[in-house]
């Protein structure tokens, strides 16, 4: 009789102790600004796009002046004179991001409660890397020094959201329902002021404003570009600078983050105009849209010219200074 009073005794303070543990427990409160952040990185539509552009400046060490499939390269830019064959020269280069040290601030802001934008803010610590040496052959070449210039790459891209609902769960109040291009830089004399667009060499669309040119996301007028499988498109970008040194710019395509495909490209300096530290450059360049092998009917991309001091890569010296503009662009099969 004592041993059964024991029991139940001990049953009773055990399920006192599971009560009051069950009481004490929070729940998890989804605010519309979090239910917002969580879109930005996991929604297919706008995560796509992200992890892209991350993937397009990332040359991961030190890369041939161009590199990737040569198919979906339209132009070869003239390059520069190279030194004496027994003179040492810049004959690699490309940037190393540390991403396990990469800073990502997501700033919410509603408005009159039924639009959104979030301005997703990375910090991208790293390095760029020029191996100076000499070219053995057209495809080889022997680096005797390794410079690393550290930077650190200040990005940024926007997303609308629209409010959809109004119901108690958050994820279902808000759509994200159009991006704009991603643009970083770091200190540099010299800026991008367009950003011009051909498609099978008809004019496409002007660009002068990234953080604030916004592309829809679906099948509406104002959409995010859609090429087919096979159309050309060329890009014009105008740069305004103080240095007498003309830049160097590339046009990076058809990256998507973990995939092989990588494309960097040479543009072409095509006019200069203006001087005594005021100078008007354009650079024109180009690729030919291609679905890659893993996808069935559509892959998403950012388009990103990406605008590099000569000192970057022709000095020892100088410190890596770039700018660059990404739009977001989506290859669809015929």
């Amino acid at each position: 009789m004592r041993t059964n009073c024991l029991l139940i005794f001990l049953a009773l303070v055990i399920a006192g102790f599971a009560g009051c543990s069950k009481d004490t427990t929070q729940p998890v409160v989804v605010t519309d600004e979090s239910a917002m952040k969580s879109q930005v990185m996991q929604s297919d539509s706008v995560a796509e796009y992200n992890s892209s552009s991350e993937a397009s400046i990332d040359d991961n060490g030190m890369q041939p002046d161009q590199y990737g499939t040569s198919a979906s390269s339209m132009t070869t830019g003239p390059g520069y004179t190279v030194a004496a064959a027994d003179t040492s020269y810049p004959v690699r280069w490309g940037r190393r991001i540390f991403w396990n040290q990469v800073n990502r601030d997501y700033q919410v802001v509603i408005v009159g409660d039924t639009v959104a934008t979030v301005s997703v803010r990375e910090t991208l610590p790293g390095q760029f890397w020029v191996g100076w040496g000499m070219r053995v052959t057209t495809d080889s070449v022997v680096i005797d020094t390794v410079v690393k210039k550290p930077f650190t790459e200040n990005v940024e891209r926007r997303v609308r959201f629209r409010r959809i609902a109004r119901t108690d769960d958050p994820y279902r109040n808000w759509l994200p329902v159009a991006i704009t291009f991603v643009q970083g830089k770091t200190d540099a004399a010299f800026s991008i002021s367009s950003f011009e667009v051909f498609v099978n060499r008809t004019p496409f669309n002007t660009y002068t404003d990234p953080l604030n040119t916004y592309f829809r996301l679906g099948l509406f007028t104002g959409s995010v570009p859609r090429f087919s499988d096979g159309d050309t498109v060329g890009i014009r970008v105008t740069v305004a600078s103080t240095d007498t040194a003309a830049e160097i710019a590339y046009l990076l395509h058809g990256m998507a983050w973990g995939r092989p495909e990588r494309h960097r490209t040479r543009m072409n300096l095509v006019s200069t105009t203006g001087g005594g530290g005021s100078y008007t450059r354009i650079y024109q360049g180009g690729f030919i849209a291609r679905l890659p092998f893993w996808a069935l009917y559509a892959a998403r991309y950012n388009a990103v010219v990406d605008i590099i001091s000569k000192g970057s890569i022709y000095s020892m010296s100088e410190p890596f200074a770039n700018e660059f503009w990404g739009m977001p662009y989506l290859v669809r099969a015929r």
